[in-house]
């Protein structure tokens, strides 16, 4: 059996966003194959932290765990430093001398086979690792892509627009020679995996797809018969902008065509999200929630999901968990380039723009035998390709694998 030292930025527990879903997964199958564990989280969270990390260190090896805090700076002095370092603002942002004196202390007593580093941010601590033990950057998405796809989406304008394609300069640089040093890269999506290889054809990939929370499988004979709206979302930066196009454009749409209907909107209400919740205050049937943990307590009280993400990097874990929910998924077409399982029309509905899934809402509800015909088959492809427990092979493949080469580098 191995020991695998995760470093992430956000403490795994519980797996409720595209960051912990991650490491959360990976550390319980591994745990269950066997493997020993350590943890190292360096953090700018602050809520419940103590009892979450007790949690997941709970599964890591006695003593062999590490929990700090990143140090509160002014974002203008980060980006300053950023610029006169030409660095990457994320990789400026969690650059804590503390932080690293104590992960190498860890790993000299841990003695790693393998190290997860979790995401880019957390990249920078490669050079921690000694030589022989295997590391992994599991980084979800190339931020390179991302940005792009925040570029093509029309957000930013006059000077933000500027500094977007200089980030996206500096990001294809750093992608392309910070991952080379890694002995595995994880990724979500096929399409990632060719974007950092067109950046440089020597970075080694993973390809593991998200699973989805097991607690979900069993929820689709609840939904079959519902026809309310759900959007589920961190309400923060790209998230936050997409709810207020939907709300803006199409939910008026839905409501004109069908006068009853309700939108769920589940997020934790931030002050920017509490900004957007007062705006639309007076919107017919739409109803905030606020952050809510078990996901299959709403689900069950809905049957069509909007996932309005424009972006074909990743995987688009929402329209996972709603497909295997048994709800039907209406989104854009680049939601589900991470899904390759899924068809078009069969198991989502794509749009075009606002306006197309204003209509698309309304006829779903109005439509019940279309809309379960694509509840049905959304759940089946989910049930079928993204149970957790499919993962677990992959993941121990790309552990032994990243230790494997680094033993004979």
């Amino acid at each position: 059996m191995s020991k695998i030292l995760f470093v992430a930025n956000q403490i795994p527990y519980p797996p409720d966003n595209g960051v912990r879903i991650v490491s959360h997964y990976a550390m319980k199958l591994m745990h269950e194959a066997g493997h020993e564990l350590a943890l190292a989280v360096l953090t700018e969270e602050s809520d419940d932290l103590s009892r979450r990390f007790q949690k997941i260190s709970s599964i890591c090896k006695n003593g062999y765990t590490l929990l700090r805090q990143l140090p509160i700076r002014n974002n203008l002095i980060i980006q300053s430093s950023a610029l006169l370092k030409n660095r990457l603002f994320p990789i400026e942002r969690y650059d804590c001398k503390d932080f690293r004196e104590k992960l190498s202390v860890l790993i000299n007593s841990f003695q790693p086979d393998v190290v997860h580093f979790d995401i880019i941010t957390m990249s920078q601590y490669r050079d921690t690792v000694p030589s022989g033990i295997g590391t992994i950057a599991s980084i979800n998405d190339s931020y390179s892509l991302t940005l792009e796809n925040l570029l093509k989406t029309g957000q930013y304008s006059g000077f933000q627009y500027i500094y977007r394609k200089w980030q996206l300069y500096q990001t294809r640089k750093y992608e392309a020679s910070a991952y080379v040093q890694f002995d595995k890269v994880h990724v979500m999506s096929e399409v990632d995996a060719a974007y950092l290889n067109k950046l440089n054809p020597v970075i080694d990939t993973s390809i593991i797809p998200n699973g989805v929370n097991p607690a979900l499988f069993d929820i689709a004979a609840h939904t079959f018969e519902q026809r309310d709206v759900i959007f589920v979302a961190q309400l923060v930066g790209e998230n936050l902008h997409s709810l207020q196009k939907f709300l803006e454009t199409s939910w008026p749409i839905v409501i004109k065509k069908c006068p009853e209907a309700k939108l769920f909107v589940v997020g934790r209400l931030s002050c920017e999200a509490m900004q957007v919740k007062d705006y639309f205050a007076n919107s017919l049937g739409v109803i905030f929630t606020d952050y809510i943990e078990h996901l299959e307590n709403i689900y069950a009280k809905c049957g069509i999901a909007v996932v309005p993400i424009n972006k074909n990097c990743g995987i688009v874990n929402k329209a996972i968990e709603a497909m295997v929910s048994g709800l039907a998924v209406i989104g854009f077409e680049k939601a589900f380039s991470g899904i390759k399982e899924a068809d078009a029309g069969v198991h989502y509905i794509s749009v075009s723009d606002y306006h197309d899934m204003g209509d698309a809402v309304a006829e779903l509800i109005l439509d019940k035998p279309r809309c379960q015909a694509i509840k049905k088959a959304a759940h089946a492809l989910a049930v079928n390709n993204y149970s957790w427990s499919s993962r677990a092979e992959a993941y121990g493949n790309m552990y032994s694998q990243a230790a494997q080469h680094a033993r004979v580098a």
